[in-house]
């Protein structure tokens, strides 16, 4: 038996990180976005947007470090109270980013759906809470257009669900009820 795998993805900016980080605060395994980080060395190396500028080479770094973390992810003890892993998005969203671009291609395709996960939550664009920061430069119409991409992408040969628009606690108590339910 293994932790079930679960992708929290959506639009740039619809409340996946602040699901995530209150995960973690009840005590569930998650991994965090891994793109930030690559964002951060893209402007240390002075691009401005990295992905923008280099899409292939950022998403081959960023596609490198969401496989690590799904292999991490297997070899993890399982937890008997707290069988999940919750991932702020997954490897085939590195595949999506490339489709919106028109960018996307088999190879890239088949290199993702060599990955399952156990369950997808998808947060939709939700201009209320959108902001940007140092590295979600996108507008939020900017943002709205990904998020026909990482839907499709995931819908391919994963279940999805549709993560409504309520607080950070109710979607996590959203979140966790389906669970819960699924498993009964």
């Amino acid at each position: 038996m293994q932790n079930r795998k679960i992708v929290i993805s959506g639009s740039p900016g619809a409340g996946k990180t602040s699901v995530i980080e209150g995960l973690n605060a009840m005590g569930y395994t998650v991994f965090q976005e891994y793109s930030r980080s690559i964002i951060e060395e893209g402007k240390a190396q002075g691009k401005a947007n990295f992905f923008l500028s280099d899409p292939y080479q950022f998403s081959e770094r960023l596609f490198l470090g969401r496989k690590e973390q799904f292999g991490r992810a297997n070899l993890l003890a399982v937890n008997e109270t707290k069988p999940y892993v919750f991932f702020d998005r997954g490897v085939h969203d590195t595949y999506a980013y490339l489709e919106a671009l028109g960018k996307g291609n088999s190879m890239w395709k088949d290199r993702v759906n060599a990955f399952q996960y156990d369950l997808v939550f998808l947060f939709d664009p939700w201009e209320s809470i959108y902001k940007t920061d140092a590295e979600r430069k996108e507008t939020f119409k900017e943002a709205q257009r990904y998020f026909p991409f990482i839907q499709n992408v995931y819908q391919q040969d994963h279940t999805v669900v549709l993560v409504p628009k309520v607080s950070v606690e109710a979607r996590i108590a959203f979140i966790l009820n389906y669970l819960s339910n699924e498993n009964e």
